[in-house]
């Protein structure tokens, strides 16, 4: 229980402690400014941060949660915003409530440390198969994200996925791979075209369940990024 508790408070400082820095200038190219897009789109896409299974009609969850990932083009991020930039970080809290027919809905607020991005977004997933003791979940998702609050940068994004999970007494691993089409824009006078970012993603993670106490860590590969988070929630 120590362990867990020390990986989430870990993993949220160290995504409120990632250089984030959404302050665009001139001079880069529009190479490097795709670059930079791919990988504020793979940051900040919809993240599924749990299992395909059912929550059930009375199912509910609410928790917070914090993603990490990596730059992939440093040179582009200091030529497009004249900082070293080494990770992007958000935390945030988030909300799932199961609904009749084996569908959930979800939705997040969250914030980019050391910026004044805000993000919020939604989901509806229906569990085509439920699951059961001897057969796995499986369940498609349709999602949409938005960044506000930046003046110098906007992102928009729906995205859809398909994910599988077998739940294991207290261990439900689930893993997924999806497609999202983003854009992300600027003002034109620093030069840069708006980007449309369209990438596929594939994801896997793992539902720890403690009583109440959920805890779920999640790798993410989108295009050439990788994101890892961690939501610790409450449920039932």
């Amino acid at each position: 229980m120590r362990a867990l508790a020390a990986l989430s408070l870990s993993l949220f400082a160290v995504a409120a402690s990632a250089e984030s820095d959404f302050e665009i200038q001139p001079g880069g190219s529009q190479a490097q400014f795709r670059s930079v897009a791919k990988d504020i789109a793979a940051t900040l896409d919809y993240k599924a941060l749990g299992p395909a299974e059912a929550s059930g009609l009375t199912g509910f969850s609410i928790g917070a949660f914090a993603t990490y990932a990596p730059t992939s083009d440093k040179a582009a991020w200091a030529a497009v915003t004249g900082e070293d930039v080494d990770a992007i970080g958000v935390v945030g809290v988030s909300a799932v409530k199961g609904l009749p027919f084996n569908i959930d809905i979800g939705a997040f607020y969250s914030q980019v440390p050391k910026t004044d991005a805000k993000l919020f977004g939604g989901e509806v997933r229906w569990a085509v198969l439920p699951g059961g003791v001897a057969t796995p979940a499986v369940a498609v998702r349709g999602s949409y994200t938005k960044l506000s609050g930046e003046d110098q940068l906007e992102y928009d994004a729906f995205g859809f996925d398909v994910s599988v999970s077998k739940g294991f007494a207290f261990l439900t691993p689930y893993a997924g791979a999806g497609y999202s089409f983003g854009t992300v824009a600027t003002d034109p006078l620093f030069g840069y075209e708006d980007e449309d970012v369209n990438q596929a993603k594939l994801f896997l993670g793992a539902r720890i369940a403690l009583g109440f106490l959920q805890l779920t860590p999640e790798y993410t590969r989108s295009g050439d990024t990788n994101a890892y988070s961690l939501r610790t929630s409450i449920g039932f």
